[in-house]
């Protein structure tokens, strides 16, 4: 059925093109001699394509690398950087990008000594979380504090909100699941 409509649908489209263009192109003969001296404006066509899930995957990763990279040079201590690394979570061979604050990457490796040396072992993340959570206090104040002394990062910010909602938007199209977020 969809065929059918296809192939009726083309030539009906071609037909209409070309009887359009044929009687563009016949000047009226009371217009012949105002065409001579005004030109007509020339016709712009925008075409506005849709972006891939893929493709939209891929801006997300380089606008929130590049936010990550602005945020580490303009932040006011090296222990607020983020830090992005690429693991393979056990029982899979797929690469997933882990981003995190130094702070809490420092403290991960502090327990994780002091787990080999006996002290203090059996932690989680969200022990992790919550040792540090004056410094996620700091790290807020700190892009809070960047976003209003400086536009660039509040537009990539911005922009970073928009391409991850024309993301959950159109993963949301195509499969009907959400799926939640993350980043900054």
């Amino acid at each position: 059925m969809g065929r059918l409509l296809y192939t009726l649908f083309v030539p009906c489209i071609l037909i209409g093109l070309a009887t359009s263009a044929a009687s563009a192109q016949e000047p009226d003969s009371t217009d012949t001699a105002n065409t001579a001296s005004t030109p007509r404006p020339i016709e712009e066509i925008t075409v506005v394509g849709q972006r891939s899930l893929a493709r939209l995957r891929l801006r997300i990763g380089e606008k929130e690398a590049e936010i990550y990279n602005f945020f580490n040079a303009n932040n006011s201590s090296p222990r607020m950087d983020i830090i992005c690394t690429k693991r393979r979570p056990t029982g899979t061979h797929l690469l997933k990008k882990e981003c995190e604050p130094r702070f809490l990457k420092q403290l991960r490796v502090e327990k994780a000594r002091d787990g080999r040396m006996g002290i203090g072992v059996g932690y989680s993340q969200l022990d992790l979380v919550g040792w540090s959570a004056q410094d996620f206090e700091n790290l807020q104040n700190e892009i809070l504090a960047l976003m209003a002394k400086n536009k660039e990062f509040a537009r990539y910010l911005a922009d970073l909100v928009v391409l991850t909602e024309d993301y959950e938007t159109h993963r949301e199209a195509m499969f009907g699941v959400r799926q939640g977020g993350g980043g900054l």
